[in-house]
């Protein structure tokens, strides 16, 4: 799962829950509590009064609170992990979680709200210079994992041929006793 979330620091735009303070992707990707991919989940931070923040997944429409805007992303995070969890189970992902998926989806006045206050924020955030698109750190982090897993699999090739050594140093040893 990768965040990647801007904060404003310009004129804020008011919704009717709040000042939104900030803006959000999520990505979810397989494993193995939830083998599927997820669509790209946008989200707003907003305050709602002094030291009440929410954070809003827009497309599942889940929310998570906090004393601060960290801990409001994070307790949506998992809101968002235990609704995907429980409706992707091995029979409800035949069809029914998916059917729901695309309804949650779908605009309505509420979504309308939010969307509307989101797509103004990443408007604003062109103008300033701020890219809010996840793709490259995404990339990024997958080319990190790559380089990772090719150190690791040298580590393993070394530790591999030291075994292999050590294994026909003992089995000679073994055979000549």
């Amino acid at each position: 799962m990768v965040f990647k979330e801007n904060v404003i620091n310009m004129d804020n735009v008011a919704i009717s829950r709040g000042e939104v303070v900030g803006i959000g992707k999520i990505k979810i990707f397989p494993s193995n509590n939830l083998p599927y991919e997820i669509p790209m989940l946008s989200f707003l931070v907003v305050k709602e009064r002094e030291n009440v923040y929410s954070s809003i997944c827009i497309h599942l429409r889940i929310d998570g609170d906090g004393a601060s805007p960290e801990e409001a992303r994070e307790n949506m995070k998992d809101h968002l992990l235990d609704f995907l969890q429980m409706n992707f189970t091995k029979e409800r992902a035949r069809g029914p979680a998916w059917e729901h998926l695309k309804e949650l989806f779908l605009l309505d006045n509420t979504t309308r709200e939010l969307w509307d206050a989101y797509r103004t924020l990443q408007v604003r955030f062109s103008q300033e210079g701020i890219n809010t698109d996840i793709t490259a750190d995404l990339l990024e982090r997958i080319e990190n994992l790559q380089n990772q897993i090719n150190k690791l699999v040298t580590v393993k090739e070394k530790l591999e041929k030291k075994l292999a050594g050590k294994t026909e140093i003992s089995w000679e040893y073994r055979k000549v006793s």
